[in-house]
């Protein structure tokens, strides 16, 4: 066989089909003009709208790579990045995060992402430090993670600038350890699958789906796609440690490029691995990552990855911790925004009539005075310092209530009237978002009167957040209980299939302010008749919000 037909032969070969891809947001079928573009920088490419596409044709490992990445950027990701862009997760972040989805997508399903290296990424990473552009430098590692690319990257960065080459190998650290707790959260949550395997999760995290929520009637469907809410969240990370002062400090040791090649092993398997995201040891008991094809752990002292003492003492935790810290505090303040996109409604309060008068819950009692006209206690004349031997009356400190009215709960009126008993004066709000038309708030009881009927509301959540704060601004002072109500299904507006992450911003805000939580109205009813007993108020979360605190606040 001649070379001509034998090169004929490898192309028709390795011919990829973007054709055969679905797709749930746009239609992808008819023919692609694909073509060969050499494996250098800038020359393999794909577009979408205009179904073209040119990458290596060749049998190496990195013209695999990069066809498995191409075609990945075909089965999931958008034609248009604009509705995803907003003032936390810009144009430039959003792009190197979504470099970084398709490449742990591709690493995952065992494509050869670290032969990914096209020989100018060492440059690239010299001239980037040179130039001191360190918001560009941390983009450039989101877009090289789990490929062969980032180690000659940040030896590049190294060869300029030491202290940036340390943080920016923390970064990537945080990158990795932030796309496998995606990974472990939707297999704990079973996100739309089925199961719990890790195929299962990517399939989520590659979802073309589009985002939809619940406005109390329908589902109301938006622009965006379901796989990209992972990377508006990395994209938020990405953007808010590039807009940190660049690091100084580093107290740095001298590291070969042979050393690094170690430590940037990229082929770790999700499945089976301990609580990453966490910082605790992996399955062998040692934290240390494997390398993609080598048995050799990363340098340090066996240790979790993204421990601090993890870092080959080359760092007196400088500007290494703030990119820690930043990294963590984006995650688990900012993932919850979906890029701006989501939001709770706003307290809306709908009309009530409140008629009916619970019998011993008026929100008055009487307290000891020492200025009245009938001294109904003389007993305290001899043992009160202040003499204290009439009575007055005083506004009750009930509490507040809130209870969510979302199609998965269910309340009565005697329970309503039960509360009123059990907490003499007390709030009772309802809440259920919908339309914005509608009221999605209730005074349900107050001042010892409830309704006389429950509200029709509109079925859904979307207001959770909103009704919590609302509560504590009419709660009667700073020590009245608050008394939460729900299954813990909260969602916003906007909703992104992220549900889990609005219940984790509602966990934060019940914990900061001592809400109580509970389940049903009849945990409540009796939580609040131990609070008229005298017992120690004893605040806690819901047990299913218990361990999804402590996996992302807790790190």
């Amino acid at each position: 066989m001649s070379v001509e037909q034998q090169i004929k032969e490898t192309t028709i070969r390795n011919r990829p089909m973007p054709e055969v891809f679905r797709r749930n947001d746009i239609r992808n079928s008819g023919g692609w003009d694909v073509g060969h573009a050499p494996a250098v920088r800038g020359e393999p490419f794909i577009t979408v709208s205009g179904r073209v596409m040119r990458v290596p044709l060749d049998d190496s490992e990195l013209s695999q790579a990069i066809r498995a990445h191409e075609q990945i950027h075909v089965k999931i990701s958008p034609q248009d990045l604009t509705p995803y862009i907003t003032e936390l997760a810009p144009e430039q972040a959003i792009r190197s995060a979504e470099e970084a989805r398709v490449n742990f997508i591709a690493n995952e399903l065992g494509f050869p992402m670290k032969s990914m290296v096209t020989g100018g990424d060492k440059h690239d990473g010299k001239i980037i430090a040179q130039a001191e552009d360190w918001a560009s430098a941390v983009y450039a590692v989101g877009a090289s993670c789990f490929t062969g690319g980032l180690t000659p990257l940040i030896s590049g960065v190294r060869s300029v600038n030491p202290d940036w080459a340390s943080a920016l190998r923390d970064l990537s650290k945080e990158v990795k350890k932030f796309m496998k707790s995606q990974v472990r959260e939707i297999k704990k949550r079973k996100w739309g699958v089925n199961s719990t395997s890790t195929q299962d999760a990517l399939q989520v995290m590659g979802s073309t789906a589009l985002n939809e929520y619940y406005d109390g009637n329908n589902y109301v469907q938006l622009e965006t796609i379901v796989g990209m809410n992972h990377t508006i969240a990395l994209a938020m990370l990405l953007q808010a440690v590039a807009e940190m002062p660049p690091p100084t400090g580093y107290n740095e040791q001298e590291d070969s490029d042979e050393a690094e090649e170690g430590e940037e092993g990229e082929g770790d398997e999700v499945e089976g691995q301990g609580e990453l995201a966490g910082g605790a040891s992996d399955e062998n008991g040692d934290g240390a990552e494997q390398g993609e094809n080598s048995g050799e752990a990363m340098k340090g002292d066996g240790k979790a990855e993204g421990d601090p003492s993890d870092l080959e003492d080359e760092t007196q935790e400088v500007d290494r911790e703030g990119i820690q810290k930043t990294a963590k505090n984006i995650l688990r303040d900012k993932i919850h925004e979906h890029g701006g996109q989501a939001k709770w409604q706003p307290v809306k309060i709908g009309p009530t009539t409140r008629s009916l008068t619970v019998q011993g819950a008026i929100g008055k009692r009487r307290v000891p005075a020492n200025m009245g006209k009938n001294p109904r206690r003389m007993h305290r004349f001899l043992t009160d310092p202040d003499k204290r031997i009439f009575d007055k009356y005083v506004k009750a400190s009930g509490g507040v209530v809130i209870i969510d009215m979302s199609g998965s709960m269910s309340l009565s009126k005697e329970q309503v009237k039960d509360m009123m008993l059990a907490s003499k004066g007390c709030l009772i709000i309802g809440y259920s978002g919908g339309s914005h038309e509608n009221p999605n708030t209730w005074i349900l009881g107050d001042k010892g009167k409830i309704v006389d009927d429950i509200p029709r509301v509109n079925g859904g959540n979307l207001c959770d957040l909103s009704v919590a704060e609302y509560a504590i601004e009419k709660r009667q002072n700073a020590k009245a209980p608050v008394i939460w109500i729900t299954d813990g299904m909260c969602y916003k507006e906007g909703y992104h299939g992220q549900g889990w992450s609005d219940e984790l911003e509602c966990a934060k805000f019940a914990l900061k302010h001592k809400i109580h939580m509970e389940y049903e109205p009849e945990g409540a009813i009796e939580y609040l008749r131990g609070l008229q007993r005298g017992d120690k108020p004893n605040p806690r979360i819901l047990e299913r919000w218990r361990e999804m605190f402590t996996l992302h606040l807790a790190r």
